[in-house]
């Protein structure tokens, strides 16, 4: 029994003795795990060591970008949503760009590209002579009659106002077929447009004699055929 006690309490001083150290050492490696974290300042910020990391310099970086997206497929979709990128926008190709070389509107109408149409026709007659003689007035009451003159569908003569005696225009003309216009720009104050049209040659010859009633906008249309 003596053998037995002798036993326990050796077994109870060695307890008591290894309590200490065992709790020593969990300090200890406490203290050392927080040192790593917080750094030799006490920071709070946890450094990484890559020292002991190998990186290549050489090595290929590639995302591979155009292989997962389709971008033969997003071309050709901003081509179709740019039809005219290559036209020049001062060539008035789009409709919004027409009025860069401005707009004529009739009767609140745009006619800017719209061809002169003709109302009435005073007929056809033939000149030798190159060069022709216009005169023009209005025969009926003068209430303020204006017409417009186009030859070959371009204005040569705007804005004339008819009275009683003529107004005169000299035409020289091409070779060939002649188209002369007379555009009513309003019926004066009783209404219609009216004139009286004489055409000479350059001899003095009249080769064409001829009146008009016309509303506002409508067109006589004369041919004169040089030869």
């Amino acid at each position: 029994m003596n053998h037995s006690i002798k036993h326990l309490l050796y077994f109870s001083i060695l307890c008591l003795i290894s309590s200490p150290i065992f709790s020593q050492s969990d300090s200890s490696k406490v203290k050392k795990i927080d040192s790593e974290i917080t750094g030799p300042q006490n920071t709070g910020q946890l450094k990484v060591d890559f020292s002991k990391t190998k990186i290549n310099p050489n090595t290929p970086f590639d995302l591979n970008i155009d292989k997962k997206l389709n971008t033969e497929a997003i071309h050709n979709n901003l081509n179709k949503a740019n039809p005219n990128k290559t036209q020049n926008f001062l060539m008035e190709n789009l409709p919004e760009d027409q009025d860069i070389i401005g707009k004529r509107y009739w009767n609140n109408k745009d006619v800017t590209h719209k061809k002169l149409e003709s109302n009435f026709s005073l007929g056809t007659v033939k000149s030798n002579t190159k060069t022709v003689k216009i005169e023009c007035r209005d025969y009926s009451y003068i209430d303020g009659d204006r017409i417009r003159i186009y030859v070959n569908e371009q204005v040569v003569s705007d804005n004339i106002a008819l009275r009683g005696n003529y107004y005169v225009y000299y035409l020289t003309l091409e070779k060939g077929y002649n188209r002369i216009d007379f555009q009513a720009i309003n019926q004066g104050l009783s209404g219609p447009n009216t004139a009286e049209l004489n055409l000479y040659d350059a001899n003095g010859t009249l080769i064409s004699s001829k009146e008009w009633n016309l509303e506002t906008g409508q067109t006589a249309t004369l041919g004169v055929i040089n030869y």
